[in-house]
């Protein structure tokens, strides 16, 4: 297994430390981080939230409340709120020395019969006809731009069926900013991440915050680096059906509205066979400080 995927999977197994409280660790790597990655917070979350039930999760939503301190662990209280036949729901709260940085709360259920339907997965070209976003990017940026740092600590190769937003904001206005990303790991997944779903729901979880506001920098015509400030409000996500890490994932990322500062990215999450996997959103925090 590779440093960055066995780091990342390191970092989505908190250490239980009694009580219902757990302890996030922070990358193990040489990249610089202004503050600590959303998706790794959801990870942990979810984690620590999945530690205290054996029932299955199916949602969770988040707030961020403040960055959080790259130099300093985590601390994750997990709160039962609800045990009943069918959904138990927790609580949880990850603090820096005191400091609440993340509320959040996590529903997890039994295994239940019923009908189905989803939404089918969007027709698109096979991800072995498109070129990877670092390829894609190397002949639109500069060797030094931190952007292609970024993509080469990623542990997913990516591939996107539209522009991405680093090159987008300067083609021509789209009318539909949405983006489709073909995923997979960049290597195959370990034998513990196929036997383990709370880690394989946990490792969605660090993934799906990745580019879920790409659409909001499409829509403006700006990307991240081009905004006053971007950051991240809240995430939710639904885990709908067992995610295959063994193949590509496909990435639909959508919104219907910018206003006040505040942008609202949509997406959904497949494998490639077309099961639906998650749906996830998020608001982020596009304004200028008054």
């Amino acid at each position: 297994m590779s440093d960055r995927l066995n780091n990342v999977l390191d970092l989505l197994k908190v250490e239980d430390l009694g009580d219902g409280a757990f302890l996030g660790a922070q990358p193990n790597d040489d990249r610089e981080r202004l503050r600590v990655y959303g998706g790794q917070v959801a990870g942990q979350a979810i984690a620590a939230a999945a530690r205290t039930t054996s029932r299955r999760p199916h949602s969770m939503h988040l707030s961020f409340l403040r960055p959080g301190d790259t130099t300093i662990p985590l601390r994750y209280d997990v709160v039962s709120l609800r045990e009943g036949r069918t959904f138990s729901t927790r609580r949880v709260t990850a603090s820096q020395d005191g400091v609440v940085v993340m509320e959040a709360m996590a529903s997890f259920i039994i295994d239940v019969d019923g009908d189905e339907y989803q939404q089918p997965m969007p027709e698109v070209p096979d991800p072995e006809s498109l070129t990877p976003l670092d390829e894609q990017l190397r002949e639109h940026l500069p060797a030094d731009d931190d952007y292609l740092e970024m993509v080469a600590f990623r542990v997913a190769e990516m591939r996107y069926v539209d522009l991405p937003p680093r090159i987008a904001v300067d083609a021509p206005p789209r009318e539909d900013p949405r983006t489709r990303i073909w995923l997979r790991l960049e290597e195959d997944p370990p034998a513990e991440l196929l036997a383990d779903p709370v880690l394989a729901v946990a490792l969605l979880a660090y993934i799906s915050d990745w580019t879920i506001l790409d659409p909001v920098q499409i829509a403006l015509g700006k990307t991240w680096q081009q905004l006053e400030k971007l950051a991240s409000l809240d995430h939710a996500m639904w885990w709908h059906r067992p995610v295959d890490f063994a193949d590509w994932l496909l990435y639909e990322q959508r919104t219907g509205t910018v206003t006040g500062g505040m942008g609202l990215g949509t997406g959904a999450i497949y494998n490639r066979d077309g099961s639906l996997v998650c749906t996830v959103t998020q608001e982020g925090f596009v304004g200028r400080r008054l």
